[in-house]
């Protein structure tokens, strides 16, 4: 089984054509509403591909909690009320797909999670995606060092709330992680070179954007550009679509450079559309796969 810790949330997104300047204003040409949260992101793409997947997360007492639920199809949810209000964000998208997040924690900053020892006989992966809370870090933390004690694979976003804390910090979780994943840019805020993280983590995957992905570990390192796009629609949830393919890849057993072709792939489909969780069938996958083998 595979699950993800993280905060859940619902996404307003809001598109204009440009950002104005400080001061100025900009004119909505529309707004929608879609449940959101990176590691949920992860988890309803997975359970698409026919993962077994659970999702541990705090909620509110309002419609929009009712609303994340609804939309974790296929997912065995594990959500805790610590709130009146479920997490939320305001998403502004350009016309050139570009976004900027605006964060309400409400429950997703009070991270009071029901993890015991039978949650950790059960569970294979762990997928921890910080919460927007001052305590996400050392709740992730303890979950990391329990599923390493059971002897369960750690998957990292080690993603800006984390790495703004700095590696000294950082690697205090890294040294109970298998995995992470993280963006070019987030990773350079770490300060240190990719070796260094590489001596606490089995496989380090770096997301280059347009460039397309890597993924190095002590005896090996891949590259595979990114797919092309003629019209990119909306880059939300574009690194939580390439960890989709990755990580389906690497549970089915795949080799690595496969994986980063998964996860180009899956990601080059959602941003062609609108909102985050936007993935192409199990058939569109497969072809990949056969191309691959090919």
């Amino acid at each position: 089984m595979f699950a993800g810790i993280g905060p859940a949330l619902v996404d307003y997104i809001h598109y204009i054509d440009e950002y104005p300047k400080r001061g100025g204003h900009a004119v909505v040409k529309k707004s929608v509403r879609m449940a959101g949260g990176a590691g949920a992101n992860v988890v309803c793409g997975l359970a698409k591909y026919g993962v077994k997947c659970r999702f541990y997360s705090t909620v509110g007492k309002d419609e929009d909690a009712r609303f994340f639920a609804e939309s974790m199809v296929g997912v065995e949810l594990r959500l805790n009320v610590t709130h009146e209000k479920t997490g939320k964000v305001d998403i502004f998208v350009d016309k050139d797909g570009e976004r900027t997040f605006f964060v309400h924690p409400n429950a997703s900053g009070i991270v009071e999670l029901k993890i015991d020892d039978k949650d950790y006989k059960e569970v294979d992966y762990f997928y921890l995606d910080p919460f927007p809370s001052k305590d996400s870090f050392s709740v992730q933390l303890g979950i990391a060092k329990n599923a390493k004690s059971f002897g369960k694979c750690v998957i990292l976003s080690l993603t800006y709330p984390y790495v703004i804390m700095g590696f000294e910090r950082v690697k205090e979780i890294l040294k109970f992680t298998n995995i992470a994943i993280t963006s070019q840019p987030e990773f350079e805020l770490l300060g240190v070179a990719e070796d260094v993280v590489l001596r606490y983590v089995d496989i380090l995957v770096i997301t280059l954007g347009k460039k397309g992905s890597k993924v190095i570990t002590a005896e090996e390192e891949h590259y595979q550009p990114a797919f092309k796009v003629e019209n990119v629609v909306d880059t939300t949830g574009a690194g939580d679509a390439f960890a989709v393919g990755f990580l389906y890849g690497y549970i089915k057993g795949y080799d690595l450079t496969t994986c980063l072709k998964l996860g180009n792939y899956i990601a080059s489909y959602n941003i062609q559309h609108f909102g985050a969780r936007n993935y192409p069938d199990l058939k569109d996958l497969m072809r990949i796969l056969n191309d691959e083998k090919e």
